[in-house]
C-alpha cells in the first residue's frame, strides 16, 4: 500500500463560489461556517488569498479557527490578479511603481504564511501577459519578472515561492504559461526556494500530459513544490471534480506522483458553484484513494514493465481488469 497522502482545499470554494454570471448559487458563509465545513470534509490543510481571505486584521481569527479544527496553512497566494492596479500587469509591469507594489504583495504574503505556521506562498501572475501583436516587450517583462522574484525569494529563504502557471486566462497570452516556461524562469530566478506548483487543469489547458509535466517538475531540480487537483476539459480551466473527465490520465499523473516522492498536499482545487460542498471534496477524495488501490492492484513492477513494452492494448487489458474486477 502506498504512503498516505494529505488533502488541501481553497477556503473560497468552501464559501459561496460563483461565475462570471452570478457572484453565487449558494448562501454567503461565515469564516466559522467554511472552517467547520472544511474539517467535515476530511482536509487537513487549507489555501488562502491574501487580502481577500486572509489579511492581518483577521488573520488572528483565522487561526484561532485553524487551531480549533487542527488545519494546517497549505499555501497562500498575494493577490497579484484582482486588484486594479495590477490590470496591465504586476511583477511584469512598465510602470516600476506597479512592480514595486507587487513586490510589497508577496513580501506581505510570505509574513503572513509564517504567521500561519505555513512554508509555501503560490505566486499566480494571472494579469501578467498580453493580448495584442506589439502590446509587450518581451525581454523587459521577463527581465522584472526574474528580479522580482529573486527579491521575493531572497526576502525570507525558510518559505518557498511556487510558480503556478496557466496557459491563458485573463490574458490572451500568460507570461508563465507551461511547464517548460516555468521551468525556465525558476533556472533563471536560480534560487533554491523557487519552484512549481502543478494544477492539473492548467496542464490540461497548455494541451500538456500532466503526467509528464509532473514528471519534468520533479526531475529537473525537484522543483514541485504542490499539486492542484481536479480536473477540466481543454477548452477551459473549468476545475471539474477529480477524474471526472480524465480517467486514465488520472491514474497515470498519480503514478508519477508516487514515483517521483511528491510528499506535498493534494489541493483540490475544485469549484462546487452548484454542487453540496462538502459532497463534492469527498467524492474527489475518495476517487483519488480508489484509484491508488488500483494502482496497487497493478503493483509497480507490473506498471514498470507496461512502459518497457509500449504495448498500449495490453496495458489497457491490465488496467482493465485491475479498475473493472
Amino acid at each position: 500500500m502506498k504512503k498516505d497522502i494529505s488533502f488541501a482545499v481553497a477556503l473560497s470554494a468552501l464559501g459561496n463560489p460563483g461565475d462570471r454570471f452570478m457572484p453565487g448559487y449558494k448562501e454567503d458563509r461565515s469564516a466559522a461556517e467554511m472552517f467547520a465545513l472544511a474539517a467535515a470534509a476530511g482536509v487537513t490543510g487549507l489555501e488562502f488569498v491574501h487580502g481577500r481571505d486572509i489579511t492581518d486584521e483577521n488573520a488572528g481569527e483565522i487561526k484561532g479557527y485553524m487551531d480549533k479544527y487542527g488545519l494546517k496553512c497549505c499555501d497562500v497566494l498575494p493577490n497579484l490578479f484582482s486588484r486594479k492596479e495590477f490590470i496591465k500587469g504586476s511583477i511584469s509591469s512598465r510602470d516600476p511603481a506597479v512592480v514595486e507594489e507587487a513586490g510589497r504583495e508577496i513580501r506581505r504574503a510570505v509574513d503572513i504564511t509564517r504567521r500561519l505556521g505555513g512554508s509555501l506562498v503560490n505566486i499566480w501572475p494571472g494579469q501578467d501577459g498580453y493580448d495584442y501583436p506589439f502590446e509587450a516587450d518581451y525581454l523587459k517583462a521577463w527581465g522584472s519578472m526574474i528580479e522580482v522574484l529573486q527579491d521575493a525569494a531572497d526576502y525570507d529563504p525558510s518559505v518557498r515561492l511556487g510558480l503556478e502557471y496557466k496557459f491563458k486566462e485573463p490574458r490572451v497570452h500568460n507570461y508563465v504559461s507551461t511547464v517548460a516556461k516555468s521551468l525556465l524562469l525558476c533556472q533563471a530566478i536560480s534560487r533554491p526556494n523557487v519552484g512549481l506548483i502543478l494544477d492539473i487543469g492548467h496542464a490540461i489547458l497548455a494541451y500538456e500530459n500532466a503526467a509528464e509535466s509532473l514528471a519534468l517538475a520533479s526531475m529537473f531540480g525537484d522543483r514541485l513544490f504542490l499539486l492542484h487537483i481536479n480536473d477540466t476539459r481543454p477548452d477551459w480551466d473549468w476545475d471539474l471534480n477529480v477524474g471526472s473527465v480524465h480517467f486514465l490520465d488520472t491514474l497515470e499523473w498519480l503514478y508519477w506522483a508516487d514515483k517521483m516522492g511528491y510528499d506535498g498536499y493534494y489541493t483540490l482545487d475544485i469549484w462546487p458553484a452548484r454542487m453540496d460542498t462538502v459532497e463534492a471534496i469527498r467524492e474527489s477524495i475518495e476517487w483519488i484513494r480508489a484509484m491508488r488501490r488500483a494502482l496497487d492492484r497493478i503493483g509497480g513492477s507490473t506498471i514498470e514493465n507496461m512502459m518497457r513494452e509500449g504495448n498500449p492494448a495490453k496495458t489497457m487489458k491490465i488496467i482493465r481488469e485491475a479498475v473493472f474486477r
